[in-house]
């Protein structure tokens, strides 16, 4: 079992504090509160699944609140699929609420104020989509936040409920081969898809190019380190025309060139601010750069410095 958090590490008095830090690192910025006389007790354990934070949360009874001071501190934009193992807890969304019992689903979006209690403790999965792999869908989906997942599902929710446990033990005691990972990400996705569905469930012609979309985006963020890639890349491991991975990404908002730039850039960012000792030149060819005069150019024209003047001092 892969342990990212447990309160009984540190003093009963320090173990809100602990557990929000720790929070905030692993999800995103929340606020916690304990509640009832009990001492605070929560453990966090949980993997990745291609693109797909997997986490399983266990606790004593306790309050969490995401304000938009948090948002703006942090937010991953994403959407959160919850399956309650375990005990109740209440969800709060735009003036939304449902409470969840043993087998019941629901979604959260990050980016909006929201409210995630319990007053008996609980154990719950979660499952972290970014919106970018859901496509067009992600959008009114996030809008269904704080609903638990209707009777019309029944038969998905039957059926789907096992997997999604079992996965989520799956990824909690080993890492899942990346060869498998990939295929298991889209049956999860296409669940999610099929869950908020307001037809038959069949995926559609839209939705199968969401799913190649999400698979190519998958693609390139396990090869940015490779100068060569890009839309003729992405075509050929695809097996489709140039032209079409073209319109995939054209159709996202953001043409392919474009995005492949901008995740890198992001990634090139975070090492160096974080990193002091890997130098400049080691980082833009991390993230597939061939020439560190080019990175530093490019990343003036996005960020309006050099990447030596984020790292000097203020």
């Amino acid at each position: 079992m892969t342990t990212l958090l447990d309160t009984r590490a540190v003093a009963p008095s320090d173990r809100p504090d602990y557990w929000s830090a720790g929070i905030a690192e692993h999800f995103f910025p929340m606020g916690v509160e304990p509640v009832g006389p009990r001492a605070f007790e929560a453990r966090l354990t949980g993997g990745r699944i291609g693109a797909i934070d997997v986490r399983s949360i266990i606790g004593t009874s306790h309050s969490v609140r995401r304000t938009p001071r948090m948002i703006a501190e942090g937010d991953p934009d994403c959407v959160l699929l919850y399956l309650l193992r375990s005990g109740s807890c209440r969800i709060e969304q735009d003036d939304r609420s449902c409470l969840l019992g043993p087998g019941d689903l629901a979604v959260h979006d990050t980016s909006r104020p929201s409210t995630f209690a319990s007053h008996d403790g609980f154990d719950v999965a979660v499952f972290s989509f970014p919106k970018w792999l859901l496509g067009a869908r992600g959008s009114a989906i996030a809008r269904r936040a704080a609903i638990r997942i209707p009777h019309g599902k029944e038969y998905v929710v039957r059926l789907g409920t096992p997997f999604l446990a079992s996965l989520a033990r799956i990824v909690e005691s080993s890492s899942v081969p990346e060869q498998e990972a990939e295929g298991l990400s889209d049956m999860v996705v296409a669940m999610l898809w099929t869950l908020h569905s307001g037809g038959d469930g069949v995926p559609s012609t839209a939705t199968r190019s969401e799913a190649l979309l999400g698979r190519m985006r998958r693609y390139a963020l396990e090869h940015l380190h490779d100068p060569s890639l890009g839309p003729e890349q992405l075509a050929r491991a695809h097996f489709v025309s140039t032209r079409y991975v073209h319109k995939l990404f054209a159709a996202s908002g953001c043409g392919v060139s474009a995005w492949i730039r901008e995740q890198r850039l992001d990634r090139a960012m975070l090492d160096l601010r974080e990193s002091s000792e890997a130098s400049i030149a080691s980082i833009a060819t991390r993230w597939g750069y061939r020439d560190p005069a080019s990175f530093s150019r490019v990343f003036r024209q996005t960020y309006g410095c050099s990447p030596r003047d984020l790292r000097r001092p203020a």
